[in-house]
């Protein structure tokens, strides 16, 4: 802007500067033709009223004018045109003036003048004719500078002014350009003070609403990016954004964690080769939405792919990649609970309604009534044991559970523990040791818990075997409850899921022992519902500890 007021300025002075010069060197050509024609007009008057008074004459008249070319020429011309006297000239050679224009006039109307080119000496010359009183006239001739001569004597004088002038402007210009911009330049849009010049404030207050709209436009877009943002990044479920070729255009972190971290840029055609996903991505970008499944690195994934669709054209694609490996293993646990509950369930409902139709049949002899009574309620027992602890279970998945904590002596529970299953251990000894100390948990829970771990080591120890329960604080900051037995320990490729619901090592040992196969997945249950972990330690005929830390 200042370059431009700048150019438009001089572009203005410019011509300006050309047009008073030129005007000048008319008027000064004007000026200098009229002071000669006054001057010419003058030495007529002069010499002709001399020559009237008999001042000067005949023979007197070439002996009065000079031949300097500074000096008006003289000429005395006779009514018939010829001339009898010039100053510059043999009069004798001149050829007849009767046709000269300044003459007829003289000779009607006493004066006369003329302005043309002279053909004796080839230059404008001014001619003025004054009627004597002899007859004769009188003609005075004088040089008059043409415009061009003018030029050339002023023009470097024009040149002069003009480049001074031009100087001086340019000094001007810039001086004025830089105080007409400095204000524009100057103005503070998140000021409340308005411009110096009165016509900018409405464009001023225009330009300070439109900046305040579009900074707040500009954080609320800022927070919508950042929120997004946090939102890919923090997202479980990989997303990839795609053009109409396939090219990624951006993929989060989950993504990146799935596919690497230089996936941008790439066709994801060739990230993932699978042949039913980069044919799920043809037809999503071909305008279709497509879902399915698909296993990778020992997980499930379930795949989302929308077609990105704008006046009828696909512009690209959203794959969203959702780890549906937990859903996957809990229905399949679920398919398993389920047929390991109803296989449970089964056989001691089959053995109850065997025996109470043989009785209700009159089938079994009066001998065999109590063998069979006595075995229902056995399969009773073992049938409601079962139901409990899959209530239990049901209760923990659900979440049902309500952490009612109370501060107890965990000693001393452990103790009433040991004495209610005494009778059952037969000649093994159950020894307790460690520390004795208060916790604050789920009475009940620990109560099952120490039954269970306690139980197990029971059934899985030898006849004359022994069992340990050590309770110790570690760090004051965690309970830990150990039970140890040294029976027939786990093997090893059947320890990673001893844990697991309905998971025996030994089933034949299971059913004579009465065992569901649910204490120790119940153990692991209220072990992390009290924010603690469980460790297993096992060696194959030597024995079994399964130590449980509670967080206190």
């Amino acid at each position: 802007m200042k370059r431009r007021i700048y150019i438009n300025f001089i572009c203005l002075l410019m011509p300006s500067v050309l047009v008073l010069s030129v005007t000048l060197s008319f008027l000064f050509h004007n000026a200098a033709k009229e002071q000669e024609r006054t001057l010419i007009q003058g030495h007529a008057r002069l010499l002709s009223d001399m020559l009237n008074s008999g001042i000067i004459g005949g023979l007197q008249f070439s002996d009065y004018v000079s031949y300097s070319e500074n000096v008006p020429r003289m000429t005395v011309i006779s009514p018939d045109g010829t001339v009898l006297l010039d100053s510059r000239a043999s009069a004798d050679y001149m050829e007849n003036h009767m046709d000269r224009p300044e003459l007829i006039e003289a000779f009607d109307t006493g004066t006369g003048e003329s302005l043309r080119r002279s053909d004796t000496f080839g230059v404008d010359m001014y001619y003025y004719a004054i009627l004597l009183q002899d007859g004769n006239v009188l003609r005075i001739s004088g040089l008059i500078d043409g415009i061009t001569r003018v030029f050339a004597v002023v023009l470097p004088a024009i040149i002069t002014v003009t480049l001074l002038i031009l100087f001086i402007a340019n000094f001007v210009g810039r001086r004025l350009t830089e105080r007409i911009i400095a204000p524009l330049e100057t103005i503070d849009f998140d000021s409340e003070a308005m411009p110096v010049y009165d016509e900018l404030t409405p464009y001023a207050l225009k330009i300070q609403q439109q900046k305040r709209d579009l900074d707040a436009q500009i954080t609320t877009l800022s927070e919508r990016a950042d929120t997004i943002e946090t939102i890919n990044k923090h997202m479980n479920e990989g997303l990839v954004l795609t053009d109409a070729d396939g090219i990624i255009l951006t993929a989060n972190a989950s993504a990146r964690e799935l596919f690497g971290n230089d996936v941008e840029s790439n066709n994801i055609l060739h990230i993932y080769r699978n042949e039913e996903f980069q044919q799920g991505v043809k037809k999503c970008l071909a305008g279709e939405s497509v879902e399915m499944q698909l296993d990778r690195s020992e997980r499930v994934y379930s795949i989302h792919m929308s077609p990105v669709i704008t006046s009828g054209t696909t512009r690209g694609a959203v794959i969203l990649f959702h780890d549906a490996t937990a859903r996957h293993r809990a229905e399949r646990q679920r398919r398993e609970f389920s047929a390991n509950v109803s296989h449970e369930l089964k056989t001691p409902l089959t053995t109850i309604s065997a025996l109470s139709e043989m009785i209700s049949n009159g089938i079994a002899k009066e001998d065999d009534i109590i063998s069979f009574a006595s075995r229902i309620t056995e399969q009773a027992g073992r049938l409601l044991v079962l139901i409990e602890d899959i209530i239990r279970l049901s209760e923990f998945d659900e979440g049902k559970s309500a952490m009612e904590n109370t501060v107890f002596d965990l000693w001393e529970l452990a103790e009433t523990v040991i004495g209610a299953l005494r009778d059952s251990a037969g000649n093994i000894e159950i020894k307790l040791i460690g520390e004795r100390f208060n916790i604050s948990a789920n009475h009940r829970m620990i109560d099952e818990l120490l039954h269970n771990l306690i139980d197990n080591a029971i059934k899985y120890n030898s006849e004359d075997g022994c069992v340990t329960v050590e309770l110790e604080l570690v760090n004051r900051l965690m309970c830990k409850i150990s039970v140890s037995d040294n029976g027939i320990g786990i093997p090893l490729e059947h320890q990673p899921h001893v844990f697991e619901r309905f998971y025996r090592v030994d089933r034949s040992r299971s059913k004579k022992t009465g065992g569901t196969g649910l204490g120790l997945s119940i153990v692991k249950h209220i072990t992390e519902f009290h924010n603690g972990w469980v460790e297993l330690n096992s060696s194959e005929n030597i024995g079994t500890t399964v130590s449980c830390y509670l967080k206190l």
